[in-house]
């Protein structure tokens, strides 16, 4: 064997021992790695998957105090309104009120029996398919007066949705140990193994599964399960690599041989030739460090590729701490600036952007709104942003529900912004779904550590998405529910609970600063006329009317309510008795002024009469006021109706002259 040979296979084993070493640590290690980050990744997914259930058992709640309220009192056909919007407006699939008795007072919805269901925020719900909430009613002497339920069927549609959360795999609810509901097909292998483990991470069948038990506020048990990470071509890729780098060594190798004994050779060749008696010879010697370069670059790459698992393992932690963080928020707050501002912070911090804001839609639903920011100043955005559907990047995103990615600006090729949004610069924008459709869009501007966002970043920023649309959905659904609970179903305006509550605020203030409160009584002059010859619904658009004719007349600060009926109530804060008179006496002229109809009805002629009282002069409570103006009310209707009478401190009714304008 040559010198050469001797050297050659030297520096093949020299590199192909630590490549076989390396490629026999991948083949085991990565298997193990992507093992574990799937058992991360499916313990995320099952916790976020139960604070998604728990989050629809607050809903259920809510859902069912709205109900509760609007049965405070006697029961009639604005409780079942009631009920009916809270089912139509999704807070709820079946809301059914209960009598003490046990008699259905008002249904929607496929709602179970009082006797079927267990309150999902008090314990486990059993075997029962439906998520449900109850909420008992009580008397103003606080004595029984029935329940009221809100449920959501538990089914297979139901897991689907709570598949949403997750966005891959399937999800199962389970309850007395069988599956209640599922979102697609599931080894029943794997449902076993999890039910015997108890929230340990098993991977049966192909599939990678975990179990969050169920707990009050969370009834059933979650059964999160995702395809198992395969690696099938592995070994194949491993056995290439090494052999190609064994091939590449190889070659390497005889060069470097070659190089290094060269000098030797010629040598020879040179004494042979000496020897041969050619005395004339020149001897060459070559010598070049090429060993030591390509150590050194080897060294290099090593250290890069150091720095780059590095890089990846810090990334993770960020994720995985993002995660954490975005889950505790959006399952511990209904705050909507709050929940957005910490998935805005998020979705920076796991991309490494160094700006973002999120933007929802406007009670119009024409038009994004900016409702949080970071870093958005810097780049000239108004903190009073306003982007019309389909204009600029965010406009577009909100109109096809599609996430875009790329670059700002004019040119071929890049997103053109709006009129105020960034115009250059990388930009991620990614929509926010709710109830299945755009309720605001997400925006992230340029990377900290690189040119642009990749593709990578926009996969991270649609999980973030995904999972705080379902919160953000149930915060709007939830301020919905509180809204419905203080307004009157038929004429928008407040509802006699939240007069109680806004009357008493307001005699308080006025007691401690001394200041004077008014308070009128409405009530629609022979209205029972109008629902005799016209019917029922042309009467509630008569009442629909009044209350946008009396808001226009009174200002912003004042509080019109439906007191019942066809009366209505106004607090008029900072007013005296002259101010009432002066109220009063605008409302009388807006409703005589003209008929009421829409173009081409029957013109209905009505008019008002109004009692006023004055705080302190005529009482210094609320049923004192009340008092007062329903009997100032009664002498305005004695005297010949469509006028207006003030209280007087004896309770009877002065004399309505309208004062000089």
């Amino acid at each position: 064997m040559t010198l050469r040979t001797r050297l050659t296979a030297a520096f093949v084993l020299v590199v192909l021992v630590p490549l076989l070493v390396g490629g026999l640590v991948v083949l085991r290690a990565l298997p193990a790695s992507t093992a574990a980050r799937q058992a991360e990744t499916v313990t995320t997914s099952a916790r976020l998957v139960a604070t998604v259930l728990a989050g629809y058992c607050d809903r259920a709640r809510a859902t069912a105090e709205a109900a509760a309220r609007a049965t405070a009192g006697t029961p009639g056909p604005a409780t079942r309104r009631v009920v009916r919007e809270l089912v139509s407006s999704g807070l709820a699939d079946g809301v059914r009120v209960v009598s003490r008795e046990g008699a259905t007072i008002a249904l929607a919805g496929r709602a179970p029996a009082i006797s079927e269901v267990v309150d999902c925020s008090r314990g486990v719900a059993g075997s029962t398919p439906h998520l449900a909430s109850v909420v008992r009613l009580t008397t103003s002497a606080g004595q029984p007066a029935g329940t009221a339920i809100a449920s959501f069927v538990v089914d297979d549609a139901f897991a689907a949705r709570l598949r949403g959360a997750v966005g891959h795999g399937q999800v199962a609810l389970l309850a007395a140990e069988r599956v209640l509901a599922r979102s697609g097909p599931l080894p029943d292998a794997l449902v076993r193994s999890t039910l015997r483990s108890q929230a340990q991470v098993d991977t049966i069948a192909g599939q990678v599964g975990m179990l969050a038990p169920s707990r009050p506020g969370q009834p059933y048990a979650v059964l999160v399960a995702l395809p198992a990470a395969r690696a099938p071509g592995l070994l194949l890729v491993t056995l290439v690599v090494i052999g190609g780098a064994v091939l590449l060594a190889a070659l390497i190798a005889w060069l470097l041989a070659r190089l290094t004994t060269q000098p030797l050779e010629d040598l020879g060749d040179a004494a042979a030739r000496v020897a041969a008696g050619d005395l004339d010879t020149t001897i060459e010697v070559r010598s070049r460090d090429e060993v030591g370069r390509l150590a050194t670059a080897f060294n290099g790459m090593t250290e890069e590729l150091r720095r780059y698992v590095g890089a990846l393992e810090a990334s993770r932690d960020e994720l995985q701490a993002g995660l954490a963080r975005l889950g505790d928020t959006l399952s511990s707050t209904h705050d909507l600036d709050r929940m957005l501002a910490v998935v805005l912070e998020t979705a920076m911090a796991s991309t490494g952007a160094q700006a973002g804001m999120v933007l929802l839609l406007g009670p119009d639903r024409d038009e994004l709104v900016l409702s949080v920011a970071r870093g958005m100043q810097e780049r000239g955005v108004p903190e009073d942003l306003r982007v019309a559907l389909g204009v600029g990047i965010s406009g577009r995103v909100a109109q096809t529900g599609e996430a875009v990615l790329g670059q700002a600006g004019d040119g071929p090729g890049q997103l053109r912004p709006g009129p105020d949004e960034p115009n250059r610069g990388s930009v991620i924008a990614v929509p926010l779904m709710g109830s299945g459709t755009v309720v605001g869009v997400l925006d992230l501007y340029d990377r900290r550590d690189a040119d642009g966002f990749d593709e990578r970043d926009l996969a991270t920023i649609r999980t973030f998405a995904s999972q705080a649309t379902v919160a953000v959905d149930n915060v709007l659904l939830h301020e919905e529910a509180q809204r419905l609970s203080v307004t009157d179903g038929l004429t928008g305006l407040w509802n006699y609970r939240y007069f109680t509550m806004t009357v008493a605020k307001e005699i308080e203030r006025s007691s401690r600063f001394g200041r004077p409160l008014a308070l009128l009584m409405l009530d629609l002059d022979h209205f029972k006329k109008v629902n005799d010859t016209l019917g029922h619904q042309r009467g509630d658009a008569v009442l629909v009317e009044l209350a946008a004719r009396v808001r226009a007349e009174v200002r912003d600060v004042d509080t019109v309510a439906r007191y019942g009926g066809e009366e209505v109530v106004v607090i008029l804060p900072e007013t005296d008795a002259a101010g009432a008179a002066q109220a009063a006496e605008r409302i009388c002229e807006a409703v005589r002024r003209d008929a009421f109809g829409e173009p081409g009805q029957v013109p209905v002629e009505v008019t008002v009469s109004v009692g006023a009282a004055v705080f302190p002069a005529h009482g210094g409570d609320a049923a004192d006021l009340l008092r007062c103006a329903d009997e100032a009310l009664y002498e305005a209707k004695r005297t010949g109706r469509d006028t207006w009478r003030v209280a007087t401190p004896s309770t009877s009714a002065a004399t309505g002259v309208p004062p000089a304008s």
